[in-house]
């Protein structure tokens, strides 16, 4: 409806305009020196009209022309931009599927018109790794790089996750240390690090590294003891083979006042301090931690370490019997204390009451060389098939103490054992 409207409208406007025309023709006259022509007013709009109509066709015909060569390198830009995009596409489906060859082949020859190169040379780098074409895989990652130089972080990481997977840990580390360079926060960067040092073993790196990796909440509380006992380990060890006392002193002044008083790294710091030559300082340290806080691993230690006088020692030991009677492990520490004091005696009732309160395989053993020592081979041999039992079957029920003296009976449980006189009978 409405377009009939429009249409009786402009039929209404073109008769008036023809009846006007009719009646008022007009004219027009143009002169140009000794020429003039003399028009009526329609002919010359209807001129005016075909003329600009003209010149406009002529106008979008030069345009045309004069925008062609563009138009179609505009054209031929996309449609080559298109097929590098299926090739990206086929090339990353053909590497997920294992046809690695023909992945590298097709992401190669899309990367010069893809519109995101950067994953074509990625992509082709693993597809070479997987081919074990190392060279190839090196010269994709480089084209990466001068693709987007903004993006050399994520390039070089992928390089260094390249060779790690390839066991070049030479390589993979001079590439993660260029790259802590450059990303010196970068939190992957720290953890492939954390990961490399600590299969190369690498100490010192590792434990200068680790405080990063905490504050930067890399690793849990957890996680980080676990790193920080290892690394303890392997320096400790260090020291230890090269027969490095210094190193040794060095690496524990250097953990943190928190991680020396954890038990376990201290036992093994005198464990260690001992070995190369220092048993009475790594005894006094035990004392002093043992007088401040009992702890069953440093009790256990401190039978072992011996320091310049065992007799002392063992004077020192017997003052935490009061607060810890039922302590097996400070009772066998005991039993090895008097055994070096060689107060066999003591010790045999050290051993005793120890293994009354917790069998143990060790005690077990040890109490076998003792009673031999003391040629009481019957029972030496009942020792021996005790712990054997113990270590063979894992038995962890608590035994029967050895009864050496059929007529004597055990120390109580729930005292003190009685060792008074029993140096006497064996001192050597």
């Amino acid at each position: 409806m409405k377009l009939l409207l429009v249409a009786l409208l402009a039929m209404a406007l073109t008769g008036a305009a023809v009846q006007w025309a009719l009646h008022e023709p007009g004219y027009v006259l143009l002169a140009w020196g000794h020429w003039s022509v003399e028009l009526s007013l329609v002919l010359f709009g209807v001129i005016l009209i075909i003329a600009f109509v003209l010149l406009y066709l002529l106008l979008r015909f030069l345009t045309r022309v004069w925008i062609a060569p563009s138009d179609i390198a505009v054209r031929l830009h996309r449609s080559r931009a298109e097929r590098a995009r299926r090739r990206l596409i086929r090339g990353l489906l053909d590497f997920a599927e294992g046809r690695w060859s023909h992945a590298e082949r097709l992401l190669i020859r899309g990367a010069a018109h893809s519109e995101t190169p950067l994953l074509n040379y990625l992509a082709a780098a693993h597809a070479a790794q997987r081919l074990q074409a190392y060279d190839r895989r090196d010269v994709y990652l480089r084209r990466a790089i001068e693709s987007d130089p903004q993006a050399k972080v994520a390039v070089e990481l992928s390089q260094a996750q390249l060779q790690l997977d390839h066991q070049q840990t030479e390589q993979a580390l001079a590439t993660l240390r260029h790259l802590r360079e450059i990303a010196p926060d970068h939190a992957y960067v720290m953890r492939l690090l954390g990961k490399l040092y600590l299969e190369l073993k690498d100490w010192g790196e590792l434990e200068r590294l680790l405080p990063r990796l905490r504050r930067s909440a890399l690793i849990s509380s957890e996680r980080y003891q676990e790193l920080e006992t290892r690394i303890i380990h392997g320096l400790f060890d260090h020291a230890r083979e090269r027969n490095e006392l210094n190193s040794l002193k060095s690496a524990w002044e250097a953990l943190p006042r928190k991680s020396r008083q954890r038990p376990e790294l201290l036992a093994l710091y005198c464990e260690h301090l001992a070995a190369l030559g220092e048993p009475a300082q790594a005894e006094r340290l035990l004392a002093r931690a043992l007088n401040g806080q009992w702890n069953e691993e440093l009790a256990q230690r401190y039978g072992r370490v011996r320091g310049d006088d065992p007799a002392q020692q063992l004077r020192r030991a017997e003052t935490w019997l009061d607060s810890h009677p039922h302590s097996a492990t400070l009772l066998l520490s005991l039993a090895r204390l008097s055994a070096a004091a060689q107060l066999w005696g003591k010790s045999r009732s050290y051993y005793e009451a120890s293994l009354a309160e917790q069998a143990n395989a060790a005690a077990y053993f040890e109490l076998g060389e003792l009673l031999m020592r003391l040629e009481e081979g019957d029972a030496a041999a009942e020792c021996y098939r005790k712990g054997l039992r113990l270590s063979v079957e894992g038995h962890t029920e608590a035994l029967e103490g050895p009864r050496l003296n059929r007529n004597a009976p055990l120390p109580p449980p729930n005292r003190r054992p009685d060792v008074s006189g029993a140096e006497d009978a064996y001192t050597v």
